[in-house]
């Protein structure tokens, strides 16, 4: 289906609200349609996109100064006589208010909607409260920190399925990366290896299972944004953890790592490379830009810290940020030249 202007996407969705309503359509057909209608992204929607990116930022910087100092938590918990267990009772319920606020609001407004997609950070950072005061309450298992922030990911998860929200979304993925650190450090007592691997291995296992989740559920009626989501946070941390890797290889303290040569890297910094180009070319194969393009830009990241490992002793600084410039230059070009056709 052709792009078409919020106004245009309103009518469509309303006219495939009222074939569902009279029969003309099943509801797995109304929703393949509503998914397929694509809003065409003008300058006042990128503007209100950066709109909404600094109030995201803002809201969590007053979080962070109204609730992680915990000042007025403390206040009203001495005021009212408040246990932990209280707190996180009261914020559960908020949480509870806020969804269904948002599951009413999603009713009667179809659509993307960057207000709307922005209020689900309250109910993100109100589990946020309950899930860490429930944790005190209960001494948080005995130091098992792992096990509340899985807590929160299963929480997040279920209400972004619930609620298709992109936003509960993402948070379930944040979530899940130090759910996943912390259950490990917890099952081997804080040792630096679990079953062999240091963090960045672990984390490029965690990456490659969120990979394998995004194909499982490819071709599934689940929300469609949550798929892209979650296969693109695969991508990401997959490379990430084998950027990471390349440079500190499989040890886990920085005093091994300082004492190990370089040339015994090489060899996951040839993996790393390797791991690259074949991203590069299964994005080519799929046709799918956002693969190809991490595969391109992992690459260039590679060859970038290969020279400052190797080569930054060596060689003119000067000459290496002239190419440094000219390859960021020839990278917004074709950017560029892209994006500026359509």
């Amino acid at each position: 289906m052709p792009e078409v202007d919020k106004k245009e996407a309103s009518i469509l969705h309303r006219a495939i609200a009222e074939w569902q309503q009279q029969a003309l359509i099943s509801e797995d057909q109304a929703r393949r349609l509503n998914e397929s209608v694509k809003v065409r992204t003008t300058d006042w929607q990128t503007i209100a996109l950066y709109i909404f990116i600094a109030a995201i930022s803002c809201a969590l910087m007053a979080f962070g100064s109204l609730v992680l100092d915990e000042k007025w938590i403390e206040i009203l918990r001495k005021k009212f006589s408040l246990t932990d267990g209280v707190i996180a009772f009261l914020f559960a319920a908020v949480t509870a208010g806020l969804c269904y606020q948002g599951w009413r609001k999603k009713r009667h407004e179809l659509g993307f909607s960057f207000n709307r997609e922005l209020f689900w950070l309250l109910p993100v950072l109100s589990t946020g409260v309950t899930v860490v005061y429930l944790g005190k309450s209960m001494d948080y298992l005995g130091g098992n920190y792992g096990a509340f922030w899985l807590m929160a990911t299963i929480i997040y998860g279920v209400l972004a399925l619930a609620l298709h929200s992109r936003l509960l979304w993402v948070a379930m993925l944040l979530s899940l990366i130090p759910a996943y650190v912390k259950l490990t450090y917890y099952m081997t007592g804080d040792a630096p290896y679990f079953l062999g691997m240091n963090l960045p291995c672990r984390m490029a296992v965690l990456g490659f299972l969120l990979l394998l989740a995004g194909t499982l559920v490819k071709n599934t009626r689940l929300y469609a944004p949550i798929k892209d989501i979650t296969r693109s946070g695969g991508w990401l941390l997959f490379l990430i953890s084998g950027w990471l890797i390349s440079i500190f290889g499989n040890t886990a303290t920085w005093s091994e790592w300082q004492q190990l040569r370089q040339v015994h890297l090489l060899s996951w910094v040839f993996v790393f490379t390797a791991q690259c180009v074949l991203t590069f070319l299964w994005g080519l194969k799929q046709k799918d830009p956002m693969i190809r393009d991490m595969g391109v830009i992992f690459f260039l990241l590679n060859l970038y810290t290969r020279y400052f490992e190797y080569l930054w002793d060596r060689t003119n600084k000067g000459l290496f940020f002239a190419i440094l410039a000219l390859s960021f230059w020839g990278l917004g070009r074709l950017i560029e030249r892209r994006y500026g056709k359509k």
